[in-house]
């Protein structure tokens, strides 16, 4: 009710007083509103009347005025009611805003209960006087953000639209270079007036540029103006500045390549604070990539300054960067360590003892001269002439004199000049004056490059013995560092023959062998001549014996031109019957009469293996060459039967004749001439050292028959095959063959001596030059292979010897190597640490490898690294800390507030500490100082006046940077008081 109403003059008409009753009050006011802390007082009135009639004269009662004081007072507490039912109080307002419930309670005697009710009395606030700002300091650029206003009068009330909405005025500048911010809607300028809860709220977006978004507020307060930063978002690119920009460095140890990576947002702001991993690869020659990287931070730039280098020695560091916030944004950058100007060279060869060229026609050996920096690095396009200078084979007569394949050579890019020598050949003719099975050449070659000449011996010989290859890693080494050294020793075939063999072809003849176009005959026949064409004449024997009932043609000459299919198959042919088995040629170096005996075996019927196998062993036995290769290569193509089982399996007689075992059953015919435990054929075999490869030749023999083929080879140490058709047996007999090539035994030993080594063209003592290092699986490594297999066929295992203490005995290496075969490689690896500087020899003198009993030896070959005291710095980068910051006064603090700090910065540029202070609890930040600095600066230290400043508590932070880290603050600990009082004040914003 907005006002009361006064009833005037007396009631004209009055109702029988039985009948009336005081039930019902209305109460009101005379203004809705009213304003806090103002002198404006509302009249309440309050009026009791009969409901049911609208009578009003109840005079006499007792009326009650209740308010909240905290909204004001009402007077007077107690009234009574007027002849008119009527009764009235004064209610006047304090400084509160709001809703002020006023009660009124009516009692009368004849009531058993007081009569209530009640009205809302509406405070409004008064004036604005103050107004504060709610809003987040910053915003992702082109996010967005709220800002609320809330005014209050002069008595804290806030200021709603429950009356009247005031106006708040917003209008916003972008930071610099920008352009874009605006408020939600697309203005830049908006009027928004207050809710009920006194909030004027309006929605920034963030200009897309980085900086401060500037936002004036106008309200009937006032203007005032609030900085909303906008920060940069996540990592979306990297720009990368490489200085110098070829990305190419001498190794010089004093250059440094720089590179500046600087992180952008969507939008292109460079973003602080974010992380960037940075990854160094470093290629050195061969040797495997030195990594290394670290996790940096932008700084207030949005950068990320590194170095590499210096470097001392060559190679390309690859330099990756790859935001830690999103790996999809990723630069690389290749920087090269090119050498410095070239000042030596060192001459090597490989190898440095050969055969010559009557042993072997292709040998030669490479001359290598390696151009180098002042530090060991190679240096290219260096021109190098080499000469032999002189050459000797006194007493032996050479027929070719040895030669170099150029003059001349440019260095690549590891720094060699290579050029190839061909040693001398000496005549074969064992009759002619000057012949010897020992014959010896040596010759001196010389390399020049610029003033620089170093001459080197090469020898060769015509005589078997081993090769040897060095490698050295890295070549260029710092001093106190290791190197890792490689031996390997091969038996490449020129320098190894090996054992004779004497093999024995066995065939069956039976005459399921005619079968098939081309009969199985002649199939066999061809791969068996092939067979024997793998093995070295006046060196390996062979021999044939066939097993069956017939015998053998007596055939035109190999000139005939009548073929051999046409032979086999025309039975006008004379033929010689014999029983069983015949050894159809014995052992022999003519190999074409192996093959016209072959020629010369014709099927008929029948398979006595078992006597096919005798004959075959016992003829070997009987024959063999002392030290030879035995072997029988026998194959069948049918079921055995004749003379019964070749293993002597089952009960045996030498009563009953031969063709009684003609099944499978596992019984024999005894020989007479053989003990009883040589009766089974690859027991007689392998006590004689004789290894039996068996062929099944046909899908028609039992699966019995093939498992006795497979066990009489396996026991023997040989292999058991089966040829489904023609196009296999070639193969089959060529594996066979190379089988048994086995290789030629050398005792053999290898010395490494290090008693003396040479440094820079000087001997030094090796105490001085090198220290053994073990390590499991590097140092010392031995294996050995034989590549002439497949897979390859490992003799030694890789595996880790301990050389300690054969080191610290004599400081040597002893290797007792043993057989070194053909086909094999024996190699080790060890590791030495490189305790001086200079051009070393890595093999002193008496470094050799001797074998055959120590009647032949090599030296090891001259194998050079360079050692430095090197400087591979790799990757750097300044580091920015503040620490131990501290208040050196005493509180209170009255005039001056005094702060100090330790600081610690190792680029290369200034550094900027700036020093603020908040006395709002971290609210805001006022900068009262800044202060420069160098890498030489360790502290520092900064005065607040506070004098004109407020009391309160008083928080401290130095905030530091520099171009090239990242940026660096702290937080004083403790809260210092100023002022006496020490009161703090607090803006709510």
């Amino acid at each position: 009710m907005c006002a009361y109403i006064i009833v005037a003059g007396l009631l004209l008409l009055a109702a029988p007083a039985g009948a009336l009753v005081p039930d019902k009050i209305e109460v009101g006011t005379s203004s809705e509103w009213l304003t806090a802390g103002s002198s404006e007082t509302v009249i309440v009135a309050v009026q009791v009347s009969d409901s049911a009639t609208g009578y009003t004269g109840f005079g006499g009662g007792s009326v009650e005025f209740e308010v909240d004081g905290a909204y004001g007072s009402i007077a007077p507490a107690v009234a009574t009611t007027d002849a008119t039912g009527m009764a009235t109080a004064v209610f006047t307002p304090r400084t509160v805003s709001g809703t002020a419930p006023i009660t009124v309670t009516v009692s009368y005697e004849v009531l058993d209960e007081p009569l209530a009710g009640s009205i809302d009395q509406q405070i409004d606030h008064a004036a604005p006087d103050d107004d504060s700002v709610w809003y987040g300091p910053n915003v992702t650029v082109g996010g967005t953000t709220d800002l609320i206003v809330r005014m209050t009068d002069r008595y804290g009330n806030v200021v709603d639209n429950r009356r009247e909405a005031e106006i708040a005025h917003f209008m916003v500048g972008s930071p610099e270079g920008g352009s874009g911010a605006t408020f939600v809607g697309g203005t830049d300028e908006i009027s928004v007036p207050v809710d009920a809860a006194g909030n004027a709220t309006v929605t920034l977006r963030a200009d897309t540029v980085a900086g401060e978004n500037i936002v004036w507020i106008r309200t009937p307060v006032g203007e005032q103006r609030i900085i909303i930063v906008g920060v940069a978002g996540l990592p979306s690119s990297i720009a990368q500045t490489v200085v110098p920009a070829s990305g190419s460095v001498p190794a010089d140890g004093m250059t440094k390549v720089s590179f500046t990576y600087t992180l952008f947002d969507g939008y292109g702001n460079p973003v602080p604070g974010q992380g960037l991993w940075v990854n160094a690869s470093m290629q050195r020659g061969d040797r495997p990539a030195e990594q290394e990287s670290a996790l940096l931070y932008s700084n207030s730039r949005g950068q990320v300054m590194i170095t590499y280098g210096p470097e001392d020695s060559v190679g390309i560091a690859t330099l990756t960067a790859t935001a830690a916030a999103n790996p999809n944004v990723s630069v690389s950058q290749a920087v090269e360590f090119t050498s410095t100007d070239p000042v030596n060279m060192l001459l090597s060869a490989s190898p440095q003892s050969m055969p010559s060229r009557d042993v072997k026609a292709e040998t030669v050996s490479q001359i290598r001269a390696k151009v180098m920096d002042v530090r060991g690095n190679p240096v290219e396009a260096e021109t190098v002439t080499f000469e032999i200078v002189s050459a000797n084979c006194t007493p032996y007569v050479q027929t070719m004199e040895p030669a170099l394949a150029a003059a001349s050579d440019d260095t690549d890019s590891n720094g060699y000049a290579i050029v190839e020598f061909h040693p001398g050949a000496f005549t074969t003719d064992r009759d002619a004056p000057g012949w010897s099975d020992t014959a010896t050449g040596t010759a001196t070659v010389r390399a020049t490059w610029g003033n620089v000449s170093r001459n080197i011996v090469l020898t060769w010989k015509n005589y078997p013995y081993l090769s040897v290859e060095t490698a050295v890693s890295p070549e260029t080494v710092a001093v106190n560092d290791t190197v890792d050294i490689t031996i390997r020793l091969r038996g490449d075939g020129w320098a190894l023959h090996p054992d004779p063999i004497d093999v024995v072809l066995c065939t069956d003849r039976s005459g399921s062998m005619l079968y098939d176009d081309p009969d199985r005959m002649h199939s066999v026949r061809e791969a068996a001549k092939m067979f024997v064409d793998q093995f070295s004449e006046n060196y390996d024997r062979a021999a044939t014996v066939s097993f069956g009932r017939d015998g053998y043609i007596s055939r035109p000459g190999a000139n005939s031109g009548i073929s051999t299919y046409e032979i086999d198959n025309d039975y006008s042919y004379p033929r010689t019957y014999d029983d069983h088995a015949t050894l159809d040629i014995g052992l022999t170096y003519d190999f074409p009469a192996v093959k016209d005996a072959l020629d010369g075996v014709v099927p008929d019927h029948g398979t006595p293996l078992r006597h096919g196998l005798k004959v075959s062993i016992g003829h070997l036995v009987a024959g063999a060459n002392d030290g030879s290769v035995r072997a029988v290569v026998l194959l069948t193509d049918g079921d055995y039967n004749w003379y019964g089982d070749p293993l002597a399996r089952g009960s045996g007689s030498t009563y009953t004749s031969p063709e009684n075992y003609g099944t499978l059953t596992q019984n024999y015919y005894r020989y007479a001439d053989l003990p009883s435990q040589w009766q089974n054929l690859s027991a007689y075999a392998a006590d004689n050292d004789i290894r039996i490869f068996t062929i099944s030749y046909s899908e028609s023999l039992s699966s019995s028959a093939r498992s006795t083929l497979r066990t009489i080879a396996e026991s023997t140490g040989g292999k058991y095959y089966h040829a489904p058709d023609p196009g296999a047996l070639g193969p089959i007999y060529t594996e066979i063959a190379g089988a048994l090539k086995t290789e030629a035994g050398v005792d053999t030993e290898l010395d490494v001596v290090f008693e003396n080594v040479e440094v820079n063209e000087a001997f030094v003592s090796g105490v001085d030059v090198f220290d053994y290092v073990h390590e499991a699986g590097a140092s010392t490594t031995v294996e050995s292979w034989v590549d002439n297999e497949t897979p390859p066929y490992v003799i030694v295992p890789f595996t880790t010897i301990d050389q300690t203490a054969d080191w610290n005995d004599d400081h040597s290496l002893h290797f007792d190597i043993g057989t070194v075969r053909l086909g094999q490689t024996w190699e080790t690896v060890f590791r030495l640490k490189v305790l001086t500087d200079g051009n070393i020899n890595v093999f002193g003198p008496g470094s050799t490898i001797s074998f055959n009993n120590g009647t032949d030896s090599l030296t090891l070959p001259d194998t050079f690294i360079t050692a430095h005291h090197l400087n591979n710095t790799g990757m750097d980068f300044g580091e920015l800390n503040i620490s131990n910051l501290r208040f050196t006064g005493e509180e209170p603090v009255d005039e001056f507030l005094p702060v100090a700090w330790d600081l610690n910065y190792t680029g290369l540029y200034g550094v900027t500490q700036d020093v603020f202070y908040s006395n709002d609890n971290e609210y805001t930040w006022v900068r009262f100082d800044r202060i420069s600095a160098t890498n030489e600066t360790t502290s520092g230290e900064s005065t607040l006046y506070v004098r004109d400043l407020p009391a309160g508590i008083y928080i401290i932070r130095v905030y530091c940077y520099a171009p090239d880290t990242e940026d660096a603050s702290a937080r004083l600990a403790q809260e210092v008081v100023v002022g006496e009082n020490g009161s703090t004040y607090i803006q709510l914003r």
